[in-house]
């Protein structure tokens, strides 16, 4: 079967995209393509982009994570009162830490006992907010060294998270990890038949997923100027806004791609800038959002759908050649 150019589902992202900019730069009348607006944008959807490099990997074998805001406030806790004073290395040390230590609790309930992950990390998403309330009531709110006031600077989150991405889009599309994950998406039987230690990918899905979240902890720490227990509340929901915007699938498989993240993030805070640009209720954006979500789901099922379709015929075409040859 010839290589097929980018298809309309891997384009459906970017197209999204251009049309939300396109509608609220009309909307608000120019206002969101502001430079101070821009860097806004920019700043905000860092953090989303970062939360979606380790959700993809839950995401794309059919699992899910519903507990990395909860884990993203408690990982910055556990950096902020034990590793703050020794600077900025060893704090996010202790974020990816606790990252991995919830992320391989998670994996092997979710992987080795088969508990769907969907409720594994509903559970945990409260059992993680209530440590770090705990943490909160004993500690107060906790104002961050001015040595990690310096990673605030857009200027150094931009370099950092695009280091980030590339290291993370290598794994993802070109180790064993990577390839195995999108494969038990794709037919977890076969992959299991197929020698893949499926068990073993998952756990390391929700590890990676877990030490990404930490990583968001200490970026929502910087922005904020400190630890508090409201951390990280709604943010599971924005990344994985972010990840079905981009067009990534519900159920997982090969069609996951890591640049899906970045275009995912950046429409959802586009939308919701554009939102408040354009003096829209606050109120209306959960049904816009809705909607978009709902919509994005529907047209991704169909390009899906019209892709299978067309590969199909294509393979029909090639047995008729074969059978009169």
């Amino acid at each position: 079967m010839k290589q097929r150019r980018l298809s309309l589902i891997n384009m459906l992202p970017a197209y999204t995209l251009c049309l939300v900019v396109l509608f609220f730069s009309v909307l608000s009348r120019g206002k969101i393509l502001a430079p101070n607006n821009l860097s806004s944008v920019i700043d905000q959807s860092l953090t989303v982009m970062v939360g979606g490099m380790g959700m993809i990997f839950v995401l794309c074998h059919g699992g899910i994570d519903l507990a990395i805001g909860s884990l993203a406030c408690l990982a910055s806790f556990m950096a902020a009162i034990y590793a703050m004073p020794y600077g900025i290395v060893p704090v996010f040390l202790a974020a990816i830490l606790t990252g991995v230590a919830s992320g391989g609790i998670t994996g092997i309930i979710a992987a080795r006992f088969k508990v769907p992950s969907f409720m594994v990390t509903v559970a945990l998403q409260t059992g993680l907010r209530g440590i770090a309330n705990y943490l909160s009531t004993t500690s107060g709110i906790l104002l961050i060294s001015p040595e990690l006031q310096t990673f605030d600077k857009i200027q150094v989150k931009v370099p950092f998270v695009i280091g980030l991405m590339v290291l993370m889009w290598y794994v993802f599309e070109y180790t064993r990890l990577g390839k195995y994950s999108k494969a038990i998406g794709e037919n977890e039987l076969c992959s299991k038949i197929s020698g893949v230690n499926v068990t073993r990918v998952k756990i390391c899905d929700f590890v990676i997923c877990g030490a990404i979240a930490g990583i968001a902890g200490v970026l929502m720490m910087t922005r904020t100027g400190g630890a508090s227990n409201m951390l990280g509340k709604g943010f599971e929901l924005r990344v994985i806004m972010a990840l079905f915007l981009g067009s990534v699938p519900v159920v997982g498989g090969m069609d996951s791609k890591m640049f899906k993240v970045i275009i995912g993030a950046l429409t959802v805070i586009v939308l919701e800038n554009g939102l408040s640009v354009s003096g829209i209720s606050g109120g209306l954006y959960q049904l816009i959002e809705g909607v978009m979500m709902i919509l994005m789901c529907v047209l991704t099922a169909y390009a899906k759908k019209k892709a299978f379709l067309r590969d199909e015929k294509e393979m029909l075409k090639l047995d008729e050649i074969r059978s009169e040859n």
